[in-house]
C-alpha cells in the first residue's frame, strides 16, 4: 500500500506508540484538509506552524499602507452586470447559492490576476486533541503575463521543524517539504498543465472551468481558492463585520462528485467523512475597500470537533491573512528556486491526471 496515499493513514493513528509519527500525521492530515481538497499522493501542501521569524524583506513592508483607492466599484460593476450585487449588496432574488458560487468564483480570479501583493499568514490546527499555531508569508508578483508565487510556512512538530515552501517561477512549481534531517523536492510543468487545461476547455467547449483549474496549477492562495471553488459548494452568505472591516462570509459544504470520492476512498467508513477531512468550510472576504473580495480568513470545519456534546460546526484548520499590501517591490529573480543537487520528484503527470479525465491530455510537444 502506498504510504502517501489517503488509505494508508488510519493504519498508522492506530499505532499509540509512534508519536513522533502521529504528530506529524496530524499535520499532513490538516494538509490534505487545507489544500487535498485536490490532493496529489505524495505532493504534499502545507503546514501549520510555530510562529517563525519573518523574512527581512517581509518585516520591512508589512506594515506599509496599501495606495490603491479605497474603493470596490470595479468589481461591483461586474458583479452587478452578472446580477449577484448591486451597490455591494446582495440580489435577493437570486439564490443562496448562486451568490456564493458566485462570489467565490469572483473572488479566486480577482485573486489570481493581482499583479503584486503580499501577505502574512496565521494558521491554525486543532485536530486529534493537539493545537499547532504558526506563521507564515506569501508574495505573488505578475509580469509579460507569467504569474509567479511563493508560500512558506513552518511548524514546530515533535521537536523537529517542519516546512513547506511552494515556489512558481511561471515555468516550474516547486515544492519542498521538509521535517527534520529528512526533505522532499517535487516539480510540476505548469505550462504542461495549462497547456492541457486549454485544450480540454477547447474540445469540452467548458471553458468555465480552467479558472479554477489553473489556478490549482500555478500554486499558493491561488492554487487553495481554486481547490476550494472546484471542490465545495457555498450554499448560505452572510453579512458580516471583522475588526470593523465589512466581510462576505461563505458557507460551503463538499461537493456531490467529492462527497462520492470519499466515499470510494473510505469504503469502511459507511459513507462518513474521516476524521482527518472537515465537513464543510467557512471563507471570510472583504466586502468593498482596496482589497475588495480578498480572501482574509478560511476555515476548514468539522462537526462536532473538540467535543461531542455540541455538533456544529468548529475550525479544525484555519489560515488567516493579514497585513495585506501591494505597496512593496518586487522582481522575477525573488521567484527563482535553486534546487541544487537535491533529487527532483516529477509530479507534471499525477496532478494532469487528477485535474483532467485521461483521454483529455493532449500529446505532449517534442
Amino acid at each position: 500500500m502506498n504510504p502517501s496515499s489517503a488509505r494508508y493513514y488510519p493504519f498508522l493513528w492506530k499505532n499509540p506508540h509512534n508519536l513522533p509519527m502521529k504528530y506529524k500525521l496530524t499535520v499532513l492530515a490538516a494538509l490534505l484538509a487545507a489544500i487535498g481538497l485536490a490532493a496529489i499522493p505524495g505532493n504534499g501542501l502545507p503546514y501549520l506552524a510555530k510562529v517563525p521569524s519573518l523574512p527581512n524583506w517581509l518585516s520591512n513592508s508589512a506594515n506599509a499602507q496599501d495606495s490603491a483607492p479605497s474603493t470596490s466599484s470595479d468589481v461591483n460593476e461586474r458583479i452587478e452586470e452578472q446580477g449577484s450585487t448591486k451597490n455591494g449588496q446582495l440580489d435577493r432574488q437570486q439564490g443562496p447559492t448562486q451568490n456564493g458560487q458566485y462570489l467565490m468564483h469572483k473572488a479566486a480570479e480577482k485573486l489570481g490576476k493581482e499583479p503584486v501583493l503580499q501577505a502574512a499568514i496565521r494558521h491554525r490546527i486543532h485536530m486529534f486533541g493537539h493545537k499547532l499555531v504558526g506563521t507564515g508569508y506569501y508574495r505573488q508578483f505578475q509580469q509579460d503575463g507569467i504569474s509567479r508565487h511563493r508560500l512558506e510556512f513552518k511548524t514546530q512538530v515533535a521537536g523537529e521543524v517542519t516546512s513547506l515552501t511552494q515556489v512558481c517561477d511561471g515555468r516550474h512549481l516547486w515544492v519542498r517539504e521538509s521535517s527534520g534531517d529528512t526533505a522532499k523536492l517535487s516539480r510540476i510543468d505548469v505550462r504542461r498543465v495549462l497547456r492541457a487545461i486549454s485544450d480540454s476547455d477547447i474540445r469540452s467547449e467548458v471553458s468555465q472551468i480552467r479558472a479554477p483549474l489553473s489556478l490549482i496549477a500555478l500554486g499558493g492562495i491561488p492554487r487553495l481558492m481554486g481547490a476550494l471553488q472546484r471542490s465545495f459548494v457555498f450554499v448560505r452568505v452572510e453579512e458580516d463585520n471583522l475588526g470593523g472591516v465589512p466581510v462576505w462570509v461563505l458557507h460551503g459544504h463538499w461537493t456531490e462528485a467529492y462527497r462520492e470520492q470519499i466515499k470510494s476512498t473510505f469504503p469502511t467508513l459507511d459513507g462518513k467523512v474521516p476524521d482527518h477531512l472537515p465537513d464543510s468550510a467557512k471563507v471570510v472576504l472583504a466586502r468593498g475597500g482596496g482589497f475588495d473580495l480578498f480572501p482574509f480568513k478560511i476555515h476548514f470545519q468539522k462537526r462536532g470537533a473538540y467535543s461531542t456534546d455540541h455538533l456544529e460546526d468548529r475550525p479544525i484548520v484555519s489560515l488567516q491573512l493579514y497585513q495585506v499590501t501591494r505597496n512593496v517591490h518586487m522582481e522575477a529573480s525573488q521567484f527563482e528556486y535553486q534546487r541544487g543537487d537535491q533529487v527532483v520528484l516529477e509530479r507534471t503527470d499525477a496532478l494532469i491526471g487528477q485535474l483532467l479525465p485521461a483521454s483529455e491530455e493532449p500529446a505532449e510537444d517534442e
